[in-house]
C-alpha cells in the first residue's frame, strides 16, 4: 500500500520538468520541484505504511 503511495506522488514527467527548465531559464525550479516531491512522496509513503501497519 505504502509503495502505491509513493507511485502516486514521485514520479514526474520528464518533459514537464524540461517545460520548468525552458520557462525559468535555470534549473534551481526543477530541482526543487524534483526534490518537494520526493520529500511528499516519502512523508505520504511513511504515513500511510505507519496506518497501514497498526490496523493490520
Amino acid at each position: 500500500m505504502s509503495l502505491l503511495v509513493w507511485f502516486v506522488h514521485a514520479p514526474q514527467c520528464l518533459a514537464t520538468l524540461a517545460v520548468v527548465r525552458r520557462e525559468t531559464g535555470g534549473w534551481a525550479m526543477p530541482a526543487t520541484i524534483t526534490a518537494l516531491l520526493f520529500s511528499l512522496a516519502y512523508a505520504a509513503s511513511w504515513l500511510t505504511y505507519t496506518l497501514v501497519s497498526r490496523w493490520s
